[in-house]
């Protein structure tokens, strides 16, 4: 909590005469990301299966940005949500103002990989385009996630590749008799915070 990472990225390239990659308003990351969108499709079509709703974790956008532009190719009627931590949630309310609304950034989560102070430029032009709403989960109900993608799938998720996945288990949205598709994206997760949603409630 006492440094910023875009600062020091920023030192090291000058040292280096480096170039740096924004980690998600890049329109070619956004478009890397959103080959995961097709191979959704891929997937969905081999199943015959149409996703009523999409649940993707967001942090700077850049990831729902690329899937949601795929979805959005063949399914125009799925509705797309952004799931963020508690009190990180600037997606979901710069999609309620239409504008950018920042992170305070004096609160903590154990989402740490969905902790950007705001939207990028790109990618919320793209997201209010694509996404129907957002929506925020708890450090609590990422944990329960997390446990319940171990026990059922054997799936390691990290906090913030949980809350997709939290998002449907809390009914966030209604997800009742829907097709669902949830994004569960990355396993990067510390040893004693695993431990602990193992000591969860799980469904």
């Amino acid at each position: 909590n006492s440094e910023t990472r875009e600062e020091i990225g920023k030192a090291i390239a000058q040292k280096n005469n480096a170039t740096i990659i924004p980690p998600f308003d890049y329109v070619n990351v956004i478009i890397g990301q959103g080959t995961a969108g097709i191979e959704c499709l891929e997937q969905l079509g081999e199943i015959n299966v149409i996703p009523d709703i999409v649940l993707c974790c967001c942090g700077g956008g850049g990831l729902i940005a690329g899937i949601g532009t795929a979805i959005k190719t063949k399914f125009e009627k799925s509705k797309i949500y952004s799931v963020e931590p508690e009190n990180f949630d600037d997606t979901k309310k710069s999609l309620e103002k239409n504008e950018i609304v920042p992170n305070s950034m004096k609160y903590k989560s154990i989402c740490d990989a969905l902790l950007a102070e705001k939207p990028g430029n790109i990618t919320f032009n793209i997201n209010k385009l694509n996404l129907t709403s957002g929506v925020s989960v708890s450090d609590n109900e990422a944990l329960i996630a997390m446990n319940t993608a171990y026990k059922h799938f054997k799936i390691v998720l990290e906090p913030g590749g949980a809350v997709a996945l939290a998002a449907a288990i809390s009914q966030k949205v209604d997800v009742k008799n829907k097709n669902v598709l949830v994004i569960a994206s990355g396993g990067n997760v510390d040893k004693n915070i695993f431990e602990n949603c193992l000591k969860t409630e799980t469904i």
